[in-house]
C-alpha cells in the first residue's frame, strides 16, 4: 500500500514539474541550463578555493617560521615546497626564493605581479555567476511578458471572458519569473561567498608573503 502511495506521489510530482515546463515554454529549458551551469561553477569553485590549494597550513607555518624567527631550516623547507607549485602560496614563495639575491623593491614588484596573476586565476569562473545573476531574472521577465501577451491576445479573440480564466493565464505566465529568481538567488549567494573568500585569502597572502619578503630584504641589506 505504501509503495503504491509513494509511486502515486512521485507520479504527481513529475506531472507538476512537467506542467511547470509546459507553462514556461522554451524559457524554462534555458533557465534549467542556467541552474545547471550555476551548480557546476559552485562545485568547481568550492574545490578550487579549498584551503590546501591556496594556503596549505604546513607551508604557512614554515613561511611564518622563516620570516618571523629567521629559521634557516624552515626557509629550506619553504624553498623545497615552493618548487612543487601546487598552491598559490607555494607559487608566490617560489618567486621570493628565486629572486632572493635581488634587492627588496625588485622582489616586491615580482611578488605583486605574480599575486595579481594568481588572484585573477582564483576569480576564474565567477564571471559565469555574474552572467547568470543578470540573465536569469531577465529571461524570467521575458517569459512572463510573452505569456501575458498570449493571454491578452487570446482574450481579444474570445471576446467576453471570466476573470478566473484570465487570472489562471497570468499565473501561468508568472511561472518563468519565479523560475528566473529561483536560479538567480543561489548565483548571488555563491558570487558573494566566493568573492569574500578570495578577498580573505588575498589579505592573508599579503601578510604571510610580505613578512617573508621583508625578512629576505633585511638579510640582503645586512649582507
Amino acid at each position: 500500500m505504501h509503495t503504491l502511495l509513494a509511486a502515486a506521489e512521485k507520479a504527481s510530482a513529475l506531472s507538476k514539474i512537467s506542467g511547470f515546463y509546459d507553462k514556461g515554454g522554451i524559457i524554462m529549458y534555458v533557465l534549467t541550463f542556467c541552474s545547471i551551469l550555476t551548480l557546476a561553477v559552485v562545485i568547481f569553485k568550492a574545490l578550487d578555493l579549498g584551503k590546501k590549494r591556496v594556503i596549505p597550513e604546513g607551508l604557512k607555518k614554515d613561511v611564518d617560521a622563516a620570516a618571523n624567527l629567521g629559521d634557516d631550516e624552515a626557509f629550506s623547507r619553504v624553498a623545497q615546497q615552493s618548487n612543487d607549485g601546487n598552491s598559490v602560496l607555494a607559487r608566490l614563495t617560489q618567486v621570493v626564493v628565486q629572486r632572493r639575491e635581488l634587492s627588496g623593491p625588485k622582489i616586491r614588484d615580482a611578488v605583486q605581479a605574480k599575486a595579481h596573476e594568481e588572484i585573477v586565476k582564483l576569480q576564474g569562473g565567477i564571471g559565469v555567476l555574474d552572467v547568470v545573476i543578470v540573465v536569469a531574472p531577465m529571461l524570467g521577465l521575458l517569459g512572463t511578458a510573452s505569456g501575458i501577451t498570449t493571454v491578452f491576445d487570446g482574450m481579444s479573440s474570445l471576446g467576453d471572458i471570466k476573470m478566473s480564466i484570465m487570472a489562471a493565464g497570468v499565473a501561468e505566465a508568472l511561472s518563468t519569473t519565479i523560475a528566473g529568481l529561483a536560479v538567480a538567488v543561489p548565483a548571488v549567494i555563491g558570487h558573494s561567498y566566493f568573492n569574500r573568500k578570495i578577498e580573505t585569502y588575498a589579505s592573508q597572502l599579503e601578510v604571510v608573503v610580505g613578512n617573508l619578503v621583508s625578512t629576505v630584504s633585511d638579510e640582503k641589506d645586512v649582507a
